[in-house]
């Protein structure tokens, strides 16, 4: 897994850009889906995320994922998530944030993921120092090849 730059925000209009800008724009036909894990509680630990049973990013401490789905149900997944899974229904053209709240209880660490709105997730960005690339063998993160998560 390598870094790469997370851009400062400061709005909801340019942590759009910052993702945008990295990512590439958003196609018509899909929704971005970003999950935010701003904290350093546990940052040694990768977190895997699961779109209907796909893996399609994963984070660690002062991290971020994202990726595209397409519009229908979507069932999201995280690794130790004690919650279970988080379910919701994409539209395309829309942005979707996540917090992957992470804490250590009784010596485990135990995250779970909680819907934010983007002026939240905005200054969250603002803590990332990098986006989490996840390696499939065979496979190069290209950005501007990104799969989209199909619907339930």
């Amino acid at each position: 897994m390598a870094p790469v730059a997370c851009a400062s925000t400061h709005s909801v209009e340019s942590a759009h850009r910052a993702i945008d800008a990295e990512l590439g724009a958003l196609p018509s036909a899909a929704a971005r889906v970003c999950i935010v894990r701003p904290a350093s509680v546990g940052a040694e630990v990768t977190m895997e995320i699961r779109d209907n049973a796909r893996l399609v990013g994963a984070t660690r401490g002062r991290t971020f994922a994202c990726w595209l789905a397409a519009p229908g149900e979507h069932q999201i997944t995280s690794v130790d998530d004690d919650t279970g899974p988080t379910l919701f229904l994409a539209r395309a053209g829309r942005h979707y944030w996540l917090h992957q709240d992470v804490e250590v209880l009784g010596g485990d660490l135990h995250a779970h993921l909680d819907w934010i709105d983007e002026p939240t997730a905005a200054e969250m960005l603002e803590a990332c120092t990098r986006r989490v690339i996840v390696s499939v063998p065979g496979h190069d993160d290209r950005t501007d090849v990104v799969a989209v998560s199909p619907a339930l």
